[in-house]
């Protein structure tokens, strides 16, 4: 009898100090403050060229036939975690950089981009693609800051933001894609 008293004494108390040491990790977790997802740019995806219609793709790229470019910088992200509903909203800034080839035509091109969220696992979760319709203003380079608002990021409950990753890249065509991982010759400087 006396040894079931204390074994169900113990295990009260296991199970408060489990239910204090959550508590104890929440109280931690707001102490922090936001706690982000990792940010990066998709390696295929940071740069794009629009291309006049009909222009090779593959081989070496010939200046006259670039109408558009435009690359991006890796995201700096802002959260918004609520622990208590395990809730996250993200704000994503990041800049763009971009430059008329030869070809530019009176209007610049749509520049459509994504954000995605990638889980421990490198299971894509959430692609949302956005569109932006850049203007330069007449002038051959320019660059601004886009930024998304409120996005929301999924949370399995035994997971924290700093378990998954945000992924930004640019909306490729199929000929994009084939043009951003075609060879390009190397051009060395001569000092």
């Amino acid at each position: 009898m006396r040894g079931k008293i204390v074994l169900t004494l113990l295990a009260t108390v296991a199970l408060a100090g489990c239910n204090q040491f959550r508590a104890n990790e929440r109280a931690a977790l707001a102490l922090l403050g936001p706690m982000c997802p990792s940010s990066a740019v998709l390696a295929d995806a940071v740069m794009v060229t629009k291309l006049k219609p009909g222009s090779p793709v593959t081989g070496a790229p010939d200046p006259a036939n670039v109408m558009f470019m435009a690359e991006m910088s890796q995201a700096k992200v802002a959260c918004d975690y609520e622990p208590a509903r395990n809730s996250l909203t993200v704000d994503i800034d990041f800049a763009v950089r971009a430059s008329r080839g030869m070809a530019a035509g009176r209007a610049d091109p749509p520049l459509d981009y994504f954000v995605a969220v990638i889980d421990v696992d490198g299971n894509m979760l959430v692609k949302k693609v956005f569109q932006n319709q850049p203007d330069l203003g007449g002038r051959t380079e320019g660059q601004w800051v886009q930024r998304v608002r409120n996005f929301s990021v999924p949370i399995d409950a035994d997971h924290r933001p700093f378990d998954y990753e945000i992924l930004t890249g640019f909306q490729l065509t199929p000929a994009e894609l084939a043009y951003n991982r075609a060879p390009k010759p190397v051009m060395l400087r001569r000092p």
